[in-house]
Order: structure tokens, then sequence, then C-alpha cells
């Protein structure tokens, strides 16, 4: 049995993420287009992905079920003041996204530590609701 290679699943799964985030762009008619970070590699406390006003974390992971603490402390030591997504997957179970809960509705408190988890197309349909909020 072929062993597998941590760091290429994960550049594969970011590689995922990035083409459901540009197909969401182009669904939706937004001028914009997002790429992995490559600098992540070299340089400490740089998120995957950026889009405006968010840093994005993604962590496959073969066994799990639920969002780990270090993971989430990762994107907010990298996020500056964007807002973090943590996206992660563990094997046979799906996509989950991790935001904080100003993300949804930018009146409430920005509280890193208050969050939801939630599947992609919900978030996605956050990021639909909110663009223009943060959009530019």
């Amino acid at each position: 049995m072929a062993k597998i290679n941590s760091r290429n699943k994960g550049a594969q799964f970011e590689r995922d993420v990035v083409r459901i985030l540009n197909n969401f762009f182009i669904e939706e008619g937004i001028d914009f287009q997002t790429k992995r970070n490559l600098d992540q590699y070299q340089q400490r406390d740089l998120c995957d992905l950026q889009i405006p006003n968010h840093a994005i974390e993604c962590k496959f992971y073969k066994e799990g079920d639920w969002v780990k603490p270090e993971w989430w402390r990762q994107v907010c030591a990298s996020c500056e003041d964007n807002i973090p997504v943590l996206i992660y997957k563990y094997n046979r179970k799906p996509i989950r996204v991790c935001i904080p809960l100003y993300a949804i509705n930018p009146d409430w408190v920005r509280d890193n530590q208050a969050i939801a988890v939630m599947t992609v197309d919900d978030w996605l349909s956050i990021l639909k609701t909110n663009w223009d909020l943060y959009g530019k």
C-alpha cells in the first residue's frame, strides 16, 4: 500500500478550495480570483488563501470529526485584521467551514473566539449576502 504524502494531500485540498471559491466568484459575477499563497511554506503565520477581508487556512486530515483548537489559533494568528476562516476536511467526511459569528452578522461584536461551524454552501451563502460589505 502506498504511503500518502500529507503535504501533497494538503496542497491538493488547497487547490480544491481555490476551485470552489473561484467557481463561486464566476457564478456570482464577482470580479475576483484567488490562488494559493505559496509563501506560506517559507514564512510563519501566513494563511493558505486570501480573499477580500478574509484569511483562509485549509486543513485535511485522516481522522477526526470536529475543528481542532490549534487550527483555529493558527488562522487567528495569521489573519491580522481580516476575518479568520478555517476550512477543514477529514477522510470520508464533508468539508466544514469555521468562521467567527461576526462574519455572519457584521453588526455583532468582533470576537474571534465566538465561532460557528457550517457547510461550504452555507458559508458561500454568507459570502454572497455580505460581499458588498467587505468585497472591495
